[in-house]
C-alpha cells in the first residue's frame, strides 16, 4: 500500500491537472474574496463570516480532481501499467482515495486561508472590522479542509464507478447542480435531500450556524460525507475487479 500511495502522490505532483485546478481555485476564490471585501457593505459587525462562504467553491474543484483520478487513466490508457505495477485493484482505488483526499485537504486549507488573509487585509484598509477571531479562523480551516478532502474522495468514487471521463464529470456535476434541486421538489424525497444531499451536508460541515434547520451538525455531516466517499469507492473497486481492462 505504501508504494501504491507514493505512486499516486507522485502522479499528483507531476501532472498538470492538479496544478491547473489549484491555480484556478486560487484565482477564482481569491479574486471573488478580494472583490467582496473591497466592494461589499454590511449591516452586521461580522463581514468575515459572510465572505468566508466564498471558499465553499473549493468543493467543486476537489470533486473534479477526484473524478479525474481514475477516469483520466482510462482515457489515456495509463490504467494498464498502473494495474500491472499494483495488481490489486482494491489497493489501487484505496491509494487513489487517500492521495486525492490528502490533496483535497491541502487545497481546502490553501483557499480558506487565502480567503481569510485577503478579507482581513482589505477590510483593515477600509477601516472595517471583520469580526473574525483566531478561533474562527482555526474552525474554518478545519471545516473547509475537511470539505475539500471529502468531496475529493466522493469524486474518486464516482470516477471509479463511471470510468468514462466525460460521463463521470457530467454525472457528478449534474447530481450536484441539477438532480438534487429537482429531487428537492418531490414531496416524499424533499426531507432526505434537505438533510443528506451533498449541498445540505456541505452547509452542515462548513456553515452550521447559517444552515437550514434540517441540515446536520458539523461532525455528523462530515461522517455522512465520509461514508459516501468510502461506499462509492468500495463499489467502484468491486466493479473494477469485475471489469476487463482493455486500454
Amino acid at each position: 500500500m505504501k508504494n501504491a500511495l507514493s505512486s499516486e502522490l507522485l502522479k499528483l505532483r507531476t501532472t498538470r491537472t492538479f496544478f491547473a485546478l489549484t491555480l484556478s481555485a486560487v484565482l477564482l476564490i481569491g479574486g471573488v474574496s478580494a472583490l467582496g471585501a473591497a466592494l461589499g457593505s454590511w449591516s452586521n459587525v461580522q463581514p468575515g463570516y459572510d465572505l468566508v462562504g466564498v471558499a465553499t467553491f473549493v468543493e467543486l474543484f476537489t470533486l473534479v480532481l477526484g473524478v479525474l483520478a481514475v477516469s483520466t487513466e482510462f482515457r489515456h490508457g495509463t490504467i494498464t501499467p498502473t494495474l500491472l505495477t499494483v495488481p490489486s485493484r482494491s489497493r489501487v482505488v484505496t491509494a487513489k482515495l487517500l492521495a486525492h483526499m490528502l490533496a483535497g485537504l491541502v487545497l481546502g486549507l490553501l483557499v480558506v486561508l487565502l480567503n481569510i488573509v485577503l478579507v482581513e487585509v482589505i477590510l483593515s484598509i477600509r477601516g472595517i472590522e471583520s469580526g473574525t477571531s483566531f478561533g474562527d479562523a482555526l474552525g474554518w480551516a478545519a471545516a473547509y479542509g475537511a470539505a475539500g478532502a471529502l468531496f475529493a474522495g466522493i469524486g474518486v468514487g464516482i470516477g471509479t464507478l463511471v470510468r468514462n471521463q466525460v460521463g463521470a464529470l457530467v454525472s457528478a456535476l449534474t447530481w450536484l447542480f441539477v438532480a438534487e434541486s429537482l429531487l428537492a421538489l418531490v414531496p416524499g424525497v424533499r426531507d432526505a435531500i434537505a438533510t443528506y444531499g451533498l449541498a445540505a451536508l456541505s452547509t452542515g460541515l462548513t456553515a452550521p450556524a447559517d444552515g437550514d434547520a434540517d441540515a446536520l451538525a458539523q461532525l455528523p455531516a462530515g461522517l455522512v460525507l465520509l461514508g459516501y466517499a468510502v461506499l462509492l469507492a468500495a463499489a467502484g473497486a468491486v466493479l473494477l475487479r469485475r471489469r476487463d481492462v482493455t486500454t
